[in-house]
Formats: C-alpha cells, sequence, structure tokens
C-alpha cells in the first residue's frame, strides 16, 4: 500500500505552499495558519515546525513543542505538545491528519529520544478534532485548562 503522507521538519522551500494554506469556518477558532505561527516557531529552540506531505506537496502543519505550559511539572516533564494542527482545505477529508498523527513516533525520537509522551489541548467544541485524535490512539487525561477560545480537553498518548 502506498504511504498516505511523510512528516518532514519545516524548510524555507516550503513557504510559497504553506503561504497559501487555507482554512474553513469554525477552524480559524480552533488553530491557526502556518504563516501566522511559523515565524516565532523558527526562533524557539523549544518548538520544531512540521510539514506534513503528499508525495512533496505540503498538506499539512502542525508544531511540537517541548517545555511548553501544558507540559509543566513532573507528570508531563518527558512530555512534546502538539500545536496548531492544520490541513489546507482542499486537502481535508482524506485521512492525512490521521495518518500524521500515527506517523510521529519516528520523527519523535529524532528531535529528542527522551519523549515518553505527546499531549495536546483540544478545544471542547472541536468534536471533530477530539474525534481524530482518540482514533490515533489518545486519550483524554481529565486534565481541563481555559485557552483562548474557551475550555481545553487535555490528551496525551505514550511514544511507542
Amino acid at each position: 500500500m502506498e504511504k498516505l503522507i511523510h512528516l518532514t521538519m519545516y524548510h524555507e522551500r516550503y513557504d510559497e505552499a504553506l503561504a497559501r494554506f487555507s482554512l474553513t469556518g469554525e477552524q480559524f477558532t480552533f488553530t491557526a495558519l502556518p504563516a501566522e505561527v511559523i515565524d516565532e516557531a523558527i526562533s524557539n529552540p523549544d518548538k520544531f515546525p512540521i510539514v506534513i506531505l503528499k508525495e512533496e506537496t505540503p498538506v499539512g502543519f502542525f508544531i511540537l513543542h517541548k517545555n511548553s505550559e501544558y507540559a509543566e511539572g513532573k507528570r508531563y516533564s518527558n512530555a512534546i505538545l502538539i500545536r496548531a494542527l492544520s490541513i489546507t482545505s482542499e486537502h481535508q477529508g482524506k485521512g492525512y491528519a490521521l495518518a500524521a498523527m500515527n506517523a510521529l513516533t519516528p520523527l519523535l525520537q529524532q528531535i529528542d529520544p527522551e519523549m515518553k509522551e505527546v499531549i495536546l489541548a483540544v478545544n471542547e467544541q472541536n468534536v471533530a478534532a477530539q474525534s481524530l485524535y482518540l482514533k490515533a490512539g489518545f486519550r483524554d487525561t481529565g486534565i481541563r485548562r481555559i485557552g483562548a477560545h474557551g475550555l481545553q480537553f487535555v490528551f496525551h498518548r505514550t511514544v511507542d
């Protein structure tokens, strides 16, 4: 079976495609476009911008963030946070986000072999994203936080 997608570290050669990313409707409430977060991410040594590629075409983007505000304390000291996951609107509904979540382990080992867990915060109103993350093996920690757009559920998954 053909590999659906692959993950790669951000490189400026993807800038033009990432700048053309679009989202629909309420998605703007729950995530950010790559162009809105890329500059800060590449200047922060704890953030790793990741491009989701279908063949060599960027179809998605997210940031892996070590030492984030969600990883405070001993419980998540070896956790990395997923931020700003987006699939551009023309490529949504094709399974790319789920494939990306399932392809995380080798990338995490490359970034930091000490990372034992992946965490993320998902808005309580973002039912589609919650479903995606649960399908990808994430579990609700029971931790709740108030984010910029309301209540967020903190999900986690161990790195296999």
